[in-house]
C-alpha cells in the first residue's frame, strides 16, 4: 500500500477580531481559514485532518504559511507505506523544525488513515476508550451583561454547564461589575471563567482580580507572557487557566511547578498534533491538572479527533472538549452530537476518525502533490 497524493482544500470561516491587547485595527482580514487535508493511496483509502490557525496578530501563525508548510514535506508521504505513520511523521519532523499547525493536519490524516487500515475507531488505536462521555464547554461572546447572561441562559437550556466568559474590553470598574454579575447567576455545578485573551496589563490584573477574588472566580490567561501571569499569579494568590503559553511540555511542566496551573489548555496546532497533544495531556494528568482537548478552531474533524483523543484518557484528565460544528461549515456530513452539554463517541463510530467528509462542499483541492 502506498500514498498516491496528498490535496489541501481551504475552508473560511467568517469571524470578528479577537481582542488582544495588541489589537488596534481590523484593516487586514481577519476571517478564519482551514486548511484541510486528504490523503490518497492507492487502496483506495483516504485519511482527513485539519488545521485551523489563529490570526496573525493573535499568534505567530499564517494559514497561507501552514499550507506552504505541507506542501514543503508533502514529497515525504508521496511514495510511502500510510502503514507506518510514525516513521513518517517521523521524516516530517526531521526535514521540518516547528510549523506546528502544518503538522498537525498531516498528522490527524494520517492516523485518520491508520485507523481506516486496521478497520477500527482512532480510539481503539490508542488502547481503548476509558471515559464514557465528555463535557464540552460553550463560548459567550463579550457585551453587554445582560445580553452575556440571557446567552448563558440559552446555553443552560441546552444542558451546558461549563461556559467561557469572553471579557477584556471594558474599564477596570466595568470588569469587576461583569465578573460579579455572572458570578452571582451561576447554578449548582456550573463553572464560569473569564477569559481575557491576554488583554490584560500586569497593573490591570492586578487591580481587578484582588477585588473579585472572594468570588472565586476562573481566570483564563490574563496576560500576554508565561513571566506577566506569574507574577499576577502570585501576586494575587489566583491559580490560572493557562491558554497560548501552553505549547510544549517544558511550558506544562514549568507552570505545574510553579504552582499557579489549574487547567492547561492544549491546542493542537500549538503543541503539534495528536502525538505531543496526548503526551502532554497525559503528563497535565499526572501532576493532577485537567485539560481542556482542542485547537483555535475547526470543523467537525478537530471536534472528532479531540474526542478520539480525550475518550482514551482518564474522565479527570479531560475538563472539556470545544465543539466547533456549525451549520454554515457543513464539512462533516456526520458529526458528533452535543447532547445535555455532553458528547460520547457511538460504539460504531466507524473507523479512524469516523467522519464522513462533504467533498461536495469542499470543492477543488488548493493544491495537490
Amino acid at each position: 500500500m502506498k500514498i498516491e497524493r496528498v490535496a489541501v482544500y481551504v475552508v473560511r470561516h467568517a469571524s470578528g477580531v479577537v481582542n488582544t491587547r495588541y489589537v488596534n485595527s481590523d484593516t487586514m482580514a481577519s476571517d478564519l481559514e482551514t486548511s484541510i487535508v486528504r490523503i490518497d493511496t492507492d487502496s483506495g483509502l483516504t485519511g482527513w485532518g485539519e488545521t485551523c490557525t489563529a490570526p496573525s496578530y493573535y499568534l505567530p501563525t499564517l494559514a497561507s504559511g501552514a499550507r506552504a508548510a505541507i506542501g514543503h514535506v508533502a514529497p515525504l508521504l508521496v511514495g510511502e507505506d500510510p502503514r507506518s505513520p510514525n516513521r513518517i511523521l517521523h521524516a516530517v519532523n526531521t526535514a521540518m523544525r516547528g510549523q506546528n499547525p502544518a503538522k498537525s493536519a498531516l498528522e490527524m490524516a494520517l492516523r485518520d488513515l491508520h485507523g481506516k487500515i486496521h478497520g477500527v475507531p482512532l480510539v481503539d488505536l490508542w488502547g481503548g476508550r476509558i471515559a464514557e462521555d465528555l463535557p464540552v464547554m460553550c463560548l459567550v461572546e463579550e457585551g453587554p451583561v445582560d445580553r452575556m447572561l440571557a446567552e448563558t441562559a440559552e446555553y443552560r437550556a441546552q444542558g451546558y454547564r461549563l461556559y467561557q466568559m469572553k471579557i477584556g474590553e471594558g474599564s477596570v470598574d466595568e470588569e469587576v461589575e461583569r465578573i460579579a454579575a455572572i458570578m452571582a447567576d451561576r447554578q449548582p455545578g456550573e463553572q464560569f471563567w473569564f477569559d481575557p485573551n491576554r488583554g490584560w496589563t500586569i497593573d490591570t490584573a492586578m487591580e481587578i482580580l484582588p477585588r473579585v477574588a472572594h468570588l472565586a472566580p476562573f481566570i483564563e490567561q490574563p496576560c500576554e507572557t508565561y513571566r506577566e501571569c506569574l507574577a499576577v499569579a502570585r501576586r494575587c494568590g489566583i491559580g490560572l487557566m493557562l491558554d497560548e503559553v501552553m505549547s510544549d511540555q517544558d511550558c506544562l511542566i514549568r507552570a505545574a511547578e510553579d504552582g499557579i496551573l489549574r487547567v492547561a489548555v492544549l491546542k493542537m496546532s500549538c503543541t503539534g498534533g495528536l502525538t505531543p497533544h496526548r503526551q502532554m495531556a497525559e503528563l497535565a494528568g499526572k501532576f493532577g491538572i485537567p485539560c481542556r482537548i482542542e485547537d483555535f478552531y475547526g470543523t467537525g474533524l478537530t471536534f472528532a479527533a479531540a474526542a478520539h483523543l480525550a475518550h482514551s484518557l482518564p474522565p479527570a484528565t479531560t475538563y472539556a472538549l470545544y465543539d466547533y460544528i456549525d451549520d454554515r461549515y457543513p464539512v462533516v456530513n456526520n458529526p458528533l452530537a452535543v447532547v445535555n452539554g455532553r458528547v460520547s463517541l457511538p460504539k460504531d463510530c466507524g473507523p479512524g476518525l469516523g467522519c464522513d467528509v462533504n467533498e461536495a462542499f469542499l470543492g477543488v483541492p488548493l493544491s495537490e502533490y
